[in-house]
């Protein structure tokens, strides 16, 4: 039933429809962490903007390539293109494969590469939209010693952040297709020279991947 929503109006979430190509944020997504119409336009870019850049991002994915404009089951991509994606998104396999919950047991990359995909996309075109947004105007303020560029990057962390069990998580990288809270935001983030430049980290920091280690799909 192509007329049928994939969430309810209240949800605080959002998804793409490959069916309708379609991108849908329910009313409840509106609220902080995820929107706050009081808040700078680095934490609504960071938080609300880079779940727009992720849910963008997935009809270009290993998924989204599956389907064309019309919604129709039908791989559209060149095999030059598929062959470019595969080696790109083998960065992002390699980097969540090598994240683990407790010792022995980490994520399965491919399972969750659709999803680190759209992070990683949706950070960076997020920050591009925020960085155009501001051209010819004044700075944004620094709020409790934070800048502009880091509200941005902390808006996200706030947004992804969570608490949960330890078995939960067991059970989560078992089968769900995306990466427990604290690698959606160290995972992605890590790869973003501007995170780096924001918090000024050293070169051997562990949230700064640097050479074939640090992962660019799009």
């Amino acid at each position: 039933d192509r007329s049928r929503w994939g969430m309810t109006p209240p949800t605080s979430n959002a998804y793409y429809n490959p069916l309708q190509n379609e991108i849908v944020f329910p009313a409840g997504i509106l609220q902080p962490p995820a929107f706050d119409v009081n808040a700078t336009d680095a934490v609504n870019y960071g938080a609300i903007g880079v779940v727009i850049g992720h849910e963008v991002s997935h009809g270009f994915d290993d998924q989204g390539a599956q389907f064309d404009a019309k919604g129709r089951l039908s791989n559209w991509w060149t095999p030059a293109d598929l062959k470019q994606f595969g080696e790109r998104g083998q960065c992002v396999v390699d980097q969540f494969e090598s994240y683990f919950i407790e010792p022995g047991i980490h994520h399965n990359g491919k399972l969750v590469l659709g999803e680190s995909i759209g992070d990683l996309a949706g950070a960076k075109l997020a920050w591009l939209a925020y960085q155009k947004s501001r051209e010819g105007k004044q700075p944004e303020p620094t709020i409790d010693g934070f800048t502009a560029a880091q509200q941005f990057f902390l808006a996200w962390g706030q947004w992804r952040g969570d608490e949960i069990r330890p078995a939960t998580q067991r059970t989560m990288i078992q089968g769900d297709p995306h990466p427990i809270a604290k690698y959606r935001v160290n995972g992605p983030l890590s790869n973003l020279p501007a995170f780096q430049q924001a918090f000024e980290c050293k070169a051997d920091a562990p949230m700064v991947r640097t050479g074939k280690a640090r992962c660019e799909v799009w």
